[in-house]
């Protein structure tokens, strides 16, 4: 996933959680989750990409709010299309691993809720899969790199971090599963007792 589309995915994913809400608290909001560092977004960044979520008709403009001698601020809410978009962006990322990069797996931890707790584990459980698949051909790679007459032996490396990254994913997909399984977080048809209940059930159905 390129920049701008992880930007637009965490911009529309975060109206879609605090909705309605203005563009000064989603800044704020998403500055805490260290978004700067790992998906590379800058301030300005969310008010363009509010801006041009609007006009795609994602979001939609509701009323503006002022408070005090504080100017007035637009409030934000996720239209039907946005929600669409939100999870078509979101199974992108849950059902594809990038070799190299982060930033597609961090969405996906930052918006699993929007999708249903079945689609989130049978996605995690593919990325482990596919993890292996991919730790298997940086095997070979690095194998190419070391027969290689031109190609320096240290570019080994990369795919050496490549893999040492997807275990180290593999092992919080894992622990996340296993959280899943357990009634952990409250997804997409749930409502915030629902796992709880249905944890219940089968604890009384295992006993009759």
């Amino acid at each position: 996933m390129n920049h701008m589309s992880t930007t637009r995915l965490l911009v529309l994913g975060a109206v879609r959680q605090f909705q309605p809400v203005h563009g000064y608290f989603l800044r704020r909001e998403l500055m805490t989750w260290n978004v700067d560092e790992w998906a590379n977004i800058q301030q300005g960044s969310i008010y363009n990409a509010l801006r041009t979520l609007a006009a795609d008709g994602y979001i939609t403009e509701g009323s503006t709010e002022s408070e005090g001698k504080r100017p007035a601020r637009t409030t934000y809410s996720i239209t039907p299309s946005g929600e669409v978009e939100l999870q078509r962006m979101l199974r992108e990322n849950l059902w594809n691993v990038a070799r190299f990069d982060t930033q597609s797996v961090m969405t996906v931890a930052s918006f699993m809720f929007v999708l249903s707790r079945q689609e989130v584990i049978a996605g995690l459980e593919h990325r482990l899969i596919k993890s292996d698949a991919i730790i298997a051909e940086n095997g070979f790679n690095v194998e190419d790199t070391l027969r290689s007459e031109s190609t320096p032996r240290y570019v080994r490396e990369i795919f050496d971090l490549s893999t040492a990254r997807l275990l180290a994913e593999k092992q919080w997909v894992n622990a996340l599963i296993g959280r899943l399984r357990a009634g952990e977080y409250v997804f997409s048809g749930e409502t915030p007792t629902a796992p709880a209940r249905e944890e219940q059930v089968l604890a009384t159905n295992s006993h009759a």
